[in-house]
């Protein structure tokens, strides 16, 4: 896992003066001497960081690269999203990440084998892997695009070993009208995933998979009292959209 040195040189390490110093003989350094220092300094931390956020470190998996966010993922191995915490920001982060990384395993850019081997759990339910069969041989046409946009992310049951959210999602899709044709057509769809996870292998797996379109725009604006938008939504929530 990549070290964190968000903190590097905020509270320690050499500081120079602009003045005169405060002790010992002799004048203080040049101002242009002490700007190269400070300068050469800076450089390096830059450089330190870099190194340790880059991916390229010591990360052995073939295939991963290494990420910050505050709940997950911490990596990305083949374009899967992955390493989320154990409460119930870092489950609903891999519930919506899941839900992105399905819609470009559809298109063909994520392998679905590769999909099931790091994000689904061990007993995934029927529906799930009906979802993912569906995904799967598909190969990137270069023709189209599709953008899963999570628009209101509720978990509707938390525990520290499984987790119900929903989502509430808009896809937008672009592709050509025709074969010959240079023009774009785009469709938007409303829909409604819900995604049941479990804590697995040290990580927030998929277990279970639900969608239904809709609400539309006009209809979410008032919920049925039966309905996840009726209920408080994440206040923000992370999300990591796979290329």
């Amino acid at each position: 896992m990549a070290k964190d040195f968000s903190q590097v040189g905020s509270s320690s390490g050499p500081s120079f003066a602009t003045g005169s110093p405060s002790s010992g003989p002799g004048p203080g350094l040049p101002l242009w001497v002490k700007l190269v220092i400070g300068f050469s300094v800076f450089a390096l931390i830059v450089g330190i960081i870099a190194v340790f956020t880059s991916g390229g470190g010591d990360d052995s998996d073939s295939g991963s690269d290494a990420i910050r966010a505050a709940h997950g993922p911490t990596t990305t191995i083949d374009g899967v999203p992955a390493g989320y915490t154990r409460d119930q920001a870092g489950a609903q982060t891999a519930a919506v990440n899941f839900s992105q990384a399905n819609g470009q395993t559809y298109m063909g850019r994520i392998d679905a084998a590769k999909l099931r081997e790091v994000a689904v759990a061990s007993n995934p339910t029927p529906a799930l892997e009906s979802v993912i069969d569906i995904s799967s041989g598909r190969t990137d046409s270069g023709k189209g695009s599709y953008s899963d946009v999570p628009l209101v992310v509720t978990v509707t049951d938390f525990t520290q070993d499984s987790a119900t959210v929903s989502i509430w999602s808009m896809g937008v899709s672009q592709s050509p009208v025709s074969e010959d044709s240079d023009k774009v057509g785009i469709l938007t769809v409303y829909g409604t995933n819900t995604i049941t996870v479990v804590w697995e292998d040290g990580d927030w797996k998929v277990q279970d998979w639900k969608f239904v379109t809709g609400p539309s725009l006009e209809d979410a604006q008032f919920p049925a009292a039966d309905s996840a938008l009726s209920k408080p939504g994440a206040n923000g929530f992370y999300t990591f959209y796979v290329n």
